[in-house]
C-alpha cells in the first residue's frame, strides 16, 4: 500500500491525536534536559559536591541518549513503532521519578542515564511513525514544522524550569516530567496505531549489521560525523553556560533564558533561508560556508574570553555567528547524509543522532574540569569541535557508491 493510500485510511481527527501524542512525547524528551539547565549551577551547594560531579549528569544524559539511538533506530525499523514507543515511555517515566527522588550527585548521574537511554526513542520514531499519516508533499511540511517546534524547547523550556526552581526547588522539574508523562503514556497507548515496519527481516541482529555498513560507508560518514561535531560544539557550551554565567559573568537564570532565546532565534532565521540560498549554492557548499562560519566565531569568542572582562550579553553575542553557521549547515548536511544511504533511512538518522549527542557528552565531560577557570573553555570547545568538523569534511567528496 502506498504512502498517500495509507494516509487516506486516517481521519483527520484521528490524525491530529496521533500526532499531538507523538510529537508531545519528543518534546517531553527534549524538555527533561532544558527544564534542569537553570538549576545546574546551583546543585555543587545543594548537593555538596564539586561543579565536575554536577556536569557529569548532563554528560549522563546525553551519553545514554546517544547509545539507546543505535537499539531504538533498529528497533525501529524492525517491530511494531506503538509498541517500541509506549516502552521507551514505560522507562522514561520511572526515571524520572528517580530523578526526582535522588539524593546525591552520583545517583542523579545514574537515573538520568536511564532518563536518556528512554528519552531517546520518540526522536528516532518520530518522522518514520508521522511520516505515513500523510502523502508525500504534506509529510515534508509536517516534518518541517515539527523540527521547528523541537528547536523552540530549548528556548523557551528553561524559561519554564527557572521559575519552577525558583518556586519549588530543583526537584520540581523531574516531577513535571513525570506528572506530564504519566497521561502521555496512557494516549500513547490507546491513541498511536500499529506502524509495523516493511522490512524482511525477522531478528534484529540483522538490522543491527546495517550499522556497519553505513560506519564503512566514506560518504555518509562524512556529513554524519562532521554534523555531530558542529552541533555537539553547540550543546557542551549551551550544557555548560548556566555555570559559567553565574561563576564568570554575574549572572544568573535570566541570563541564560535570555541567551538561549537569542541563540535558537538566529537558529531558526538562519535555516528558514537556506532554500533561497541554495538557488546560488549547492547543499554542500552551504555545509562548508557554514563550517568557517563556525569556526570564525569559535575563534572571536576565544580571543575576546582571554583578552576582556567578559559579560553575559557579549558571550551570548559571541555564540550569534556559531548558530548561524549551524542553521545553514544543519538541514543540508543532515539531509546529504540520508540522501547518501537511501536504503538506510531510520538508521541513518539514529546514526547521525548518535554522533551529534555522543559528541555532546565528550564535549560537555571535556569542558567540566575548566569550568572554574574561565570562560575560554566554552570558546576553546566550540573551537576543537568545529575544527573537527571540518577536517572529517573532505569524505564527502567521495562517489556516492564509495566506502
Amino acid at each position: 500500500m502506498s504512502q498517500s493510500e495509507k494516509s487516506s485510511q486516517v481521519s483527520p481527527t484521528t490524525r491530529l491525536a496521533i500526532i499531538i501524542t507523538i510529537v508531545a512525547a519528543n518534546m517531553l524528551a527534549l524538555a527533561a534536559t532544558d527544564l534542569y539547565l537553570p538549576s545546574v549551577p546551583y546543585m555543587p551547594e545543594i548537593f555538596g559536591t564539586s561543579i565536575e560531579a554536577v556536569q557529569f549528569t548532563l554528560v549522563t544524559f546525553s551519553a545514554g541518549f546517544a547509545i539507546s539511538q543505535i537499539l531504538f533506530g533498529a528497533a525501529g525499523d524492525l517491530w511494531n513503532r506503538r509498541w517500541v514507543l509506549v516502552g521507551s515511555l514505560f522507562v522514561f517515566v520511572p526515571a524520572s521519578l528517580w530523578c526526582a527522588v535522588s539524593g546525591t550527585a552520583e545517583s542523579l548521574a545514574l537515573a538520568r542515564f536511564a532518563q536518556g537511554f528512554s528519552a531517546s526513542a520518540s526522536a528516532a520514531l518520530t518522522v518514520p511513525m508521522i511520516k505515513p499519516l500523510f502523502d508525500e508533499a504534506r509529510a515534508v511540511h509536517a516534518i518541517s514544522v515539527i523540527g521547528g517546534i523541537d528547536a523552540i524547547i530549548p528556548a523557551f523550556a528553561p524559561i519554564l524550569g527557572a521559575w519552577i526552581f525558583s518556586q519549588f526547588g530543583w526537584e520540581a522539574n523531574f516531577w513535571v516530567i513525570v506528572i506530564a508523562g504519566v497521561p502521555l503514556l496512557i494516549a500513547a497507548v490507546i491513541v498511536v496505531p500499529d506502524d509495523r515496519p516493511e522490512s524482511h527481516h525477522t531478528s534484529i541482529w540483522p538490522v543491527l549489521m546495517g550499522f556497519f555498513t553505513l560506519l564503512k560507508h566514506k560518504r555518509f560518514m562524512g556529513y554524519a560525523v562532521s554534523h555531530g561535531f558542529s552541533l555537539g560544539g553547540l550543546l557542551a557550551v549551551v550544557f555548560s553556560t548556566p555555570t559559567l554565567i553565574v561563576t564568570h559573568m554575574e549572572g544568573g537564570p535570566a541570563e541564560y533564558v535570555y541567551s538561549q532565546i537569542m541563540w535558537v532565534s538566529v537558529f531558526l532565521i538562519a535555516a528558514n533561508t537556506t532554500g533561497r540560498l541554495m538557488r546560488r549554492v549547492t547543499a554542500d557548499q552551504l555545509i562548508w560556508i557554514g563550517n568557517w562560519i563556525q569556526i570564525a566565531s569559535a575563534l572571536a569568542l576565544l580571543i575576546y574570553a582571554f583578552l576582556f572582562p567578559v559579560h553575559w550579553l557579549g558571550f551570548a553575542l559571541g555564540g550569534v555567528p556559531y548558530c548561524i553557521g549551524l542553521g545553514l549547515r544543519g538541514g543540508a548536511g543532515f539531509s546529504r547524509a540520508i540522501d547518501a544511504v537511501p536504503a538506510y533511512g531510520a538508521r541513518a538518522s539514529s546514526l547521525i543522532i548518535f554522533f551529534s549527542m555522543g559528541l555532546s557528552a565528550v564535549g560537555t565531560g571535556a569542558v567540566a574540569p575548566f569550568l572554574d577557570d574561565g570562560v575560554w573553555s566554552a570558546g576553546a570547545a566550540m573551537l576543537i569541535m568545529s575544527l573537527a568538523a571540518l577536517a572529517v569534511l573532505p569524505l564527502i567528496k567521495e562517489k556516492a557508491g564509495g566506502s
